[in-house]
């Protein structure tokens, strides 16, 4: 499941994330989890007559990819269920998608609240954090004047406690947004930027606001599992790069090379697209960026730094 490059890159430059996981063999464990649940929740779907469900064609998808289906969604692979994993972090994620599949009935009813909620959940989980963390400091990540597309307050906290930045900024699309990252970390501008501390602006897209933005001389913009969730990835990116010009792009994005069930949580939340490996990279390119250096090439997620 993990390529042989991906391993070692691992073992190099996600150490961190490595121990927290328990090891090699526990983390590749954990996404074995992640293959076994996705098949359950194909099925379940295939039965219940919902593989037209945005979450099930992310799963159809992938598990396609992967041999696990075949073209007419059929199992194509005996999947055993894997042991249960030691590592805390491993068993973190593992505890995910139990969650989630206790939810799965009801989200194949159309109840995307249910998803929701998982993934506010994932998103302050330890394993995530130690995903986001190990992938920016291997990826030489300064965090010196920040944007972040779009703001999400778990990630301005954190990374504004770890790497104090002149300036954090980015923007959210709803009031309610910005409340959750007020209440987080006091002193938060909004709708304005005085250009240091933490800034959100009210918007649905950078588009909205590239003007504001590029009067911030953004070095660093993050890009951490956000792509999927862009009406327009290749429009908003390259808006991006117009507010940004000469800054760096720290792409962190599940793709359909990566784990099954990962992407059925998030396409069952929301996220409006599911992508491989090939079209994050062509979309990148089309927004007028080139990749400086690749870090994964799609397990556990694809990371790389991109420029102007």
């Amino acid at each position: 499941m993990m390529s042989l490059l991906d391993a070692l890159s691992i073992l190099r430059r996600f150490r961190g994330y490595l121990a927290g996981a328990g090891g090699i063999g526990d983390m590749v464990n954990a996404l074995r989890w992640s293959v076994w649940y996705a098949l359950k929740w194909w099925l379940d779907a295939k039965a219940a007559g919902a593989t037209d469900l945005p979450v099930a064609r992310a799963l159809y998808r992938s598990l396609l990819h992967h041999g696990y289906v075949d073209e007419e969604g059929r199992p194509a692979k005996r999947v055993e269920q894997p042991k249960r994993p030691r590592g805390p972090y491993a068993q973190e994620w593992l505890a995910l998608h139990e969650a989630f599949d206790r939810a799965f009935p009801k989200i194949l009813r159309g109840d995307a609240e249910a998803a929701a909620l998982i993934l506010e959940s994932m998103q302050a989980q330890g394993w995530y954090k130690l995903w986001r963390d190990d992938f920016l400091e291997a990826a030489g990540f300064e965090g010196r004047r920040v944007l972040e597309a779009p703001l999400r307050g778990h990630n301005a906290v954190d990374i504004y406690a770890k790497y104090a930045p002149e300036l954090y900024a980015g923007y959210a699309e709803s009031d309610e947004a910005a409340e959750a990252l007020l209440e987080a970390a006091p002193g938060v501008s909004v709708g304005q930027c005085p250009g240091s501390g933490i800034c959100v602006f009210l918007a649905s897209s950078a588009c909205e606001v590239a003007e504001a933005l590029g009067r911030l001389s953004v070095r660093e913009v993050l890009l951490f599992n956000s792509l999927h969730w862009m009406p327009d990835p290749a429009k908003e990116v390259a808006c991006l790069k117009k507010a940004a010009p000469g800054a760096l792009f720290y792409v962190g994005q599940p793709v359909v090379e990566t784990m099954p069930g990962f992407l059925a949580i998030n396409t069952a939340a929301g996220a409006l697209h599911v992508f491989s490996r090939g079209e994050v990279e062509a979309l990148l390119e089309a927004a007028g960026l080139r990749r400086r250096k690749l870090l994964l090439r799609e397990m556990p997620f694809y990371a790389a730094v991109w420029s102007s």
